[in-house]
């Protein structure tokens, strides 16, 4: 996975239960990008920590979706 100019490693990212499949939970989360890939659909790869925003789970990352690039922009742009 590549992470893109536009979403630094670290950034925090509020997801609503829509924005983003998998969600086995149905719930809105709080995430740290760790690796973000654009896919042609409108929907991104995204890879990160739900556990902390340094990672305290230990592991490369904790959560993996596809999420809509309109949520991550949302989040960019401040809306969140």
């Amino acid at each position: 996975m590549i992470v893109e100019a536009d979403v630094p490693r670290g950034t925090r990212l509020i997801l609503l239960s829509h924005e983003f499949e998998p969600n086995p939970t149905n719930r809105d989360e709080v995430v740290w990008a760790v690796a973000v890939h654009r896919e042609a659909d409108g929907m991104a790869t995204l890879r990160g920590h739900v556990c902390g925003p340094d990672g305290e789970c230990a592991a490369g990352w904790c959560f993996e979706a596809q999420v809509t690039v309109a949520s991550i922009r949302a989040n960019l742009d401040g809306a969140r």
